[in-house]
């Protein structure tokens, strides 16, 4: 249906018909079954910002930017409308029947002047107070019957451009471009929170029926559900939309939500038997801002590099953190293990009878190759240093097993790279380091000698394959030349006469 530069519209009573506030402050009314519009008001000089249906079903009120607050009451005009029989070929008077339509239409009632632009306005449900949000950054309360003033509510640094109130009418929530949600009390209008609610300006705030739990949407695409009473956030709901949610309403059961978004989708979100428990959602609400401050952290600085271009190409990330810990479980656990005598398998620990490791040694060998090769040096780095000594211990172990001698050595070497200061500085490990330097250079040189060998014997291999290759080739290219021979010379031959 064509309308004008609609900013906001509701279903009037019955669900027959829409009313739709536009930008040039008109109040378009439209048939929902025929699609038709039926009848336009101009109800305002300017933008008509909010509009809301009564409780008692029997007007609206609207508020707009030329700074005035209207109500509106309902009324069925009757029209005279002449209606051709088609079906008779007649002439005369009676051709023509004359039938009466009704047509609604919208009477304006009262008007209440504000000192500012009207950004929303919304009544109770108990019809008796209204409460009209400003550009000034306040909310102002106002009784139905008289329209004097009740309440001033502010406290937002930015003006509050959505408001909702609960249905037994002791809550107000107001949704503001200062990304917060503030949660009034309408009997004496004190702030009961001030909520830090979303990334972004917040375009909706929406009560659940019968209930004090709320919804709120923002500019940044996610749709929240929080508890007034408790004041604590109660779930995100996703998949999130991929842009701007610009409203969010609520169904008179309370069974369902519907959320509008610049992505150009609607989304209807129906409510499930799900139990949800709080105490999980805040444990993943934390795990998030932990991801998110750990990508805001700078990376940390190594010993020996001092220019700030010169870095390691990683980033302190959840799993390289959690990679680190297990590195140090494993640690802590042979320190405890190591020096305990085991007769059989049932007097290991059940963590080794889990990794189905002989000894602690093999265990932290295991650890080590679980970790992810990209995040393995940032797991080291952030590694306390009196671990690394333990680990230099353990390495040496095994270097002279020669047990995985490509990971060892990484992990030898970036260590010394990082603790180079501590490490000659303590002379306490400085014999493990003169071990771990004899044994590596020997194990290293005992394998570059062993890929050296294999390189030679692979480059044998290769040229004998070839030149194979190439003797086959020219004997399978004489084999055809000679067949080719006895073929061109058998055709050559005469018959031969008796």
């Amino acid at each position: 249906m064509p309308c004008g530069y609609a900013l906001c519209c509701a279903f009037l009573p019955g669900d027959r018909y829409i009313v739709v506030g536009t930008k040039a402050g008109i109040l378009q009314i439209f048939d929902i079954a025929s699609s038709s519009l039926v009848e336009e008001v101009e109800a305002h000089k300017e933008a008509i910002w909010s509009l809301c249906v009564l409780p008692d079903k029997r007007g609206i009120v609207t508020g707009s930017a030329d700074q005035k607050v209207k109500f509106w009451q309902f009324e069925l005009v009757e029209e005279d409308e002449a209606e051709e029989d088609e079906n008779s070929m007649d002439t005369s008077e009676s051709a023509q029947i004359p039938t009466k339509n009704r047509r609604l239409t919208l009477v304006p009632t009262r008007v209440l002047k504000m000192s500012d632009a009207v950004l929303c306005v919304k009544v109770c449900a108990n019809n008796k107070l209204l409460a009209v949000s400003l550009n000034d950054y306040t909310i102002k309360v106002f009784y139905v019957d008289t329209l004097k003033f009740f309440l001033s509510l502010y406290g937002h640094s930015l003006p509050a451009s959505v408001i909702d109130i609960s249905t037994d009418s002791t809550l107000l929530v107001s949704g503001s471009a200062d990304k917060n949600i503030k949660i009034w009390g309408l009997d004496f209008g004190d702030c009961h929170k001030s909520i830090f609610a979303h990334d972004d300006d917040i375009m909706g705030v929406c009560f659940l029926p019968k209930t004090h739990l709320f919804f709120s949407c923002a500019r940044d695409g996610s749709i929240k559900q929080w508890d007034a009473d408790k004041f604590t956030h109660v779930t995100t709901l996703r998949p999130a939309h991929h842009a701007e949610v610009w409203s969010i309403v609520s169904s008179s059961s309370g069974m369902s939500l519907v959320s509008s978004s610049h992505d150009r989708s609607i989304r209807v979100w129906e409510k499930s038997a799900e139990v949800l428990v709080l105490e999980e959602e805040m444990e993943q609400q934390r795990e998030k801002e932990a991801d998110m401050e750990l990508e805001k952290e700078e990376n940390p600085v190594v010993p020996g590099e001092t220019s700030e271009e010169i870095g390691f190409a990683s980033k302190k990330t959840v799993e390289s953190v959690k990679s680190t810990e297990r590195i140090m479980e494993a640690i802590d656990l042979w320190r405890t293990e190591k020096d305990k005598i085991v007769k059989s398998d049932e007097d290991l620990h059940p963590l080794l009878r889990a990794f189905k490791c002989k000894s602690p040694v093999d265990y932290v060998l295991e650890v080590l190759k679980k970790v992810k090769p990209s995040e393995l040096e940032e797991s080291l780095l952030v590694m306390p240093f009196h671990f690394a000594t333990d680990l230099l211990q353990l390495l040496d172990v095994l270097l002279k097993q020669q047990r995985n001698v490509e990971l060892v050595t990484k992990c030898l070497l970036f260590l010394m790279r990082i603790h180079h200061n501590q490490i000659t500085s303590n002379q306490m490990i400085l014999p493990t380091i003169d071990r771990l330097k004899t044994s590596s250079t020997h194990v290293v040189e005992k394998y570059k000698d062993r890929i050296g060998v294999n390189m030679s014997a692979l480059t044998i291999l290769k040229s004998r394959l070839e030149e194979r290759s190439a003797d086959e080739l020219f004997t399978d290219a004489t084999d055809r030349f000679k067949k080719k021979e006895k073929r061109r010379k058998g055709k050559h031959k005469g018959p031969q006469l008796v």
